[in-house]
């Protein structure tokens, strides 16, 4: 009775079902219908009445034993009745396919072929992981690098109300960031030191044959310095992913493919690769169409790699992702910067001086405050503000706004009562800061014994105007374009700022810059002069200066995904997101997911513009990086990255040796490098913000031979010259912490 109860039951179920009608559709190709007794390619409701009266004993087993009879018992069993009714609602499959009921059961990897996002299935914990991979690009022809990129929402990473970031603005581009890390999942966890793995202080060891973890340019087989980390902020190995952080920007266009092997696991084992990894390594056969989609790509791969002596049998993960181009991350900016040197023709900007202070201290003469119009490429001249975009996806003019300027006149140009002009310097200030930053009392000294004259406006996108914006954006980072839009506009309004400085109709046109008639500006050349955010965004805004030639940048770096983790300034920012993004997966990639969009305003995205091969229109430049070893809010290493990547050079004998950054003797022409020990107490060696300001941050730009070698720089002349007796060292500076005072 219980049987005779379960065919009816299974036979009301189907009969309900296919009264609707049909949601699902025939499947291609089939060659096994179970329950197909008339070999028709499908089954009917007519063939299901048959299986139910032979499973009663109503009608001959001969009527349907070949199709339905799966188990060979010699009878139709419920479980038969049931495969062919999942047969007459699916379709037929082809035997030994994910489509066939069976395999599908035993084969957990099946679940990949009903995958509705685009997803990377090597990690099978995450969606994105690893990443960056090629598995979220897709062929275009239109773009310089051959590929878009095409992130599904639903795949993007997820705050507390279960909003995924939107990916709009990501697949705009045509590849991943220059400065990409590298990030996969092993969840048994990974023993770094008995991996033998690259620490952050033996970049070299990546370079070595049997490193564990390999970078490679696919076409050219040449090997990436970089490092390899552990996510310090996961709970548990389950989600603490490896993190491989390149130690030279990559290049452009160019396809790489990471490569591990050897890695230990906690217990002393080798760390298992992914199933669907080894089932491609292994040329293991599958039934799961996305791994055999994948597997011509993968061997590619794997034949690079042995090409350069790496064998296949050995890896645990690898894979590939393509670098995005140039034209992808500039063209906004550069469009909208040409756009407003257009829109207001030759010579200065309209501008209005709305405050004038006289005999401000010993150091300053006149302090000049006022107002400059630039045109405006945003929604609004307040935060939040989007571009507005045309319909190619650029940049086009809304009206103009006003932005603030600063400038100091040190007395030095008036010294002996006669005009002494002085260089004009463009001067960024800091992190979350504004423009007033240039009245600070190491900068109007420096001003006055250089003779340089020091103008500022804001840095709107990351301005003290920003702060309240930035916090609720860090809780839904879909709104996290904003601040990069922002950054973008800033970048014109400080173009126009040193228009005002050049121009004859510009700042010497008025006699708050003059002496009796004389202009105190000595408009040969442009420079600039930045520290901290300043030195970061400066590397963007002297990559895209038509007017500027050259440029210090202080405690700068390049590369906001490196560098957020690592300062203390980031650690209110920390605690917000990290109440917001609960997934600890998700927080991971944030990261590298938000320095794809940063490319776009800050220098990882313009620095292979910036010293060599220049912009149209804009000229080469000559940096001088000076950078505080061991400092709390700016990681040296990271701007030991960029001078890497920029090839530059150090004087010796250099105060902190690094590998790749060659030592040359001073005095010399072109840019440098220069690593500032004060002594401060190291920082973690790990992803993680120190816990005390250790005062380095301030220290090098008030150290009087940092400044004299600002003041040999900054001429059109300008030289990179060694002011410290031997390298760089101090100690005993005032405001730096070293761990024992």
């Amino acid at each position: 009775m219980r049987r005779v109860s379960a065919i009816l039951c299974s036979m009301a179920v189907f009969l309900a079902v296919a009264a609707v009608p049909a949601a699902a559709t025939t499947r291609t190709g089939a060659t096994a219908c179970p329950g197909d007794c008339n070999t028709s390619g499908d089954v009917t409701v007519d063939e299901i009445i048959s299986l139910i009266g032979i499973a009663l004993g109503e009608e001959a087993v001969s009527a349907c034993l070949a199709a339905a009879d799966l188990d060979g018992s010699g009878t139709i069993t419920v479980d038969e009745i049931l495969t062919a009714i999942n047969t007459a609602l699916l379709g037929c499959f082809e035997p030994g396919s994910c489509d066939d009921p069976q395999v599908a059961a035993s084969e957990p990897l099946c679940a990949l072929d009903s995958e509705t996002r685009r997803c990377d299935f090597l990690n099978p914990e995450h969606c994105m992981l690893p990443f960056p991979s090629s598995a979220f690009l897709v062929h275009d022809p239109d773009t310089d690098s051959g590929y878009r990129v095409a992130f599904d929402r639903a795949g993007m990473p997820a705050n507390r109300p279960l909003i995924h970031i939107n990916p709009v603005e990501h697949n705009t581009l045509d590849g991943f960031s220059p400065g990409s890390m590298a990030i996969a999942l092993f969840p048994e966890g990974v023993d770094l030191l008995a991996s033998d793995v690259a620490p952050i202080t033996d970049m070299e060891r990546s370079l070595d044959d049997d490193s564990p973890t390999v970078i490679l340019d696919a076409a050219t087989g040449e090997r990436i310095p970089h490092f390899a980390e552990l996510d310090t902020q996961a709970t548990a190995d389950a989600t603490r992913v490896l993190i491989l952080r390149p130690g030279v920007r990559l290049q452009e266009t160019h396809r790489y493919i990471v490569a591990i092997r050897g890695l230990v696991a906690p217990t002393g084992s080798p760390v298992t690769p992914p199933r669907a990894f080894r089932i491609l390594r292994d040329g293991e056969d599958t039934p799961v169409q996305a791994i055999a989609a994948r597997r011509a790509a993968m061997e590619d791969i794997f034949a690079r790699l042995g090409d350069a002596g790496i064998e296949r049998a050995g890896l645990q993960l690898a894979w590939d992702f393509v670098v995005a181009s140039s034209r992808s991350m500039t063209e906004r900016l550069l469009t909208a910067r040409d756009a407003a040197l257009a829109a207001n023709g030759p010579g200065a900007p309209p501008f209005e001086i709305t405050r004038v202070e006289e005999d401000v201290d010993e150091n300053i003469l006149r302090r000049v405050s006022g107002t400059y119009t630039v045109p405006l490429f945003m929604t609004s001249a307040e935060p939040p503000a989007r571009y507005v975009l045309g319909e190619d996806g650029l940049p086009v003019q809304n009206g103009t706004t006003t932005a603030p300027f600063t400038v100091n006149i040190p007395r030095s140009t008036v010294a002996g009562g006669v005009a002494n002009p002085a260089r004009p310097s463009v001067y960024g200030h800091g992190l979350f800061g504004a423009g007033t930053e240039v009245n600070a009392g190491h900068l109007r000294a420096f001003s006055n014994n250089a003779n340089i004259m020091f103008g500022a406006t804001d840095w709107i996108g990351m301005s003290d105007d920003d702060v309240r914006h930035v916090v609720r954006m860090v809780a839904e980072l879909s709104g996290f374009p904003i601040l990069v839009d922002r950054l973008q506009q800033a970048m014109i309004n400080f173009v126009f700022l040193g228009r005002l400085f050049m121009a004859d109709d510009g700042f010497v046109s008025r006699p708050e810059f003059q002496l009796d008639g004389v202009p105190l500006i000595d408009r040969s050349e442009l420079y600039y002069y930045g520290i901290s955010q300043g030195g970061i965004q400066g590397g963007t805004y002297l990559a895209i200066s038509p007017d500027t030639s050259r440029g210090v940048l202080g405690v700068g770096a390049i590369n906001y995904s490196f560098l957020l983790r690592r300062s203390i300034d980031f650690t209110p920012f920390q605690v917000v997101l990290n109440l917001n993004y609960l997934d600890e997966l998700d927080r991971a990639l944030l990261y590298p997911l938000l320095q794809m969009l940063w490319d776009r305003a800050e220098p990882q995205g313009y620095v292979s513009r910036l010293i060599d091969n220049p912009f149209p229109g804009t000229p080469a430049k000559k940096i001088l990086m000076q950078v505080a070893i061991n400092d709390s809010q700016v990681s040296h290493t990271a701007a030991e990255i960029q001078a890497r990547s920029l090839g530059l050079p150090t004087t010796a004998p250099s105060a902190w040796p690094a590998f790749g950054i060659p030592e040359l003797e001073s005095p010399f022409d072109g840019s440098a490098y220069i690593p500032y020990d004060t002594g401060g107490e190291a920082p973690p060696l790990t992803a993680d913000a120190p816990i005390t300001e250790n005062g380095t941050h301030e220290a090098v730009r008030r150290l009087p031979e940092a400044q004299a070698q600002i003041d040999a720089f900054l001429r059109p002349d300008g030289k990179v010259v060694n002011f410290c007796d031997g390298p760089c060292t101090f100690r005993n500076v005032p405001g730096v912490y070293t761990g024992a005072n």
